[in-house]
């Protein structure tokens, strides 16, 4: 494993880079939900309490595919996931 001291500045700004765009697509796609679920609230004609639902809903299934596909990225290697 490498320690902070052997990680290259380039290896450093690239994952600070990663990292950074990885939190703004998140921002963007919470973003997107929230200014649809007026569209969703008319469409479906449910109360403002289901609009929590489907925003919990659609982070929590968010966050179980990002758990789930960076332990398959730890277990069969960066290169084979890509």
């Amino acid at each position: 494993m490498e320690t902070a001291d052997s990680v290259s500045p380039v290896q450093q700004r690239l994952t600070l880079a990663a990292t950074t765009l990885g939190r703004s697509l998140v921002f963007l796609e919470v973003t997107m939900v929230s200014v649809a679920l007026p569209s969703i609230q008319g469409d479906l004609g449910v109360s403002t309490s289901f609009l929590v639902w489907i925003v919990n809903g659609y982070l929590l299934a968010m966050c179980v595919l990002l758990v789930a596909a960076g332990r398959l990225g730890d277990l069969l290697g960066h290169r084979r996931i890509s």
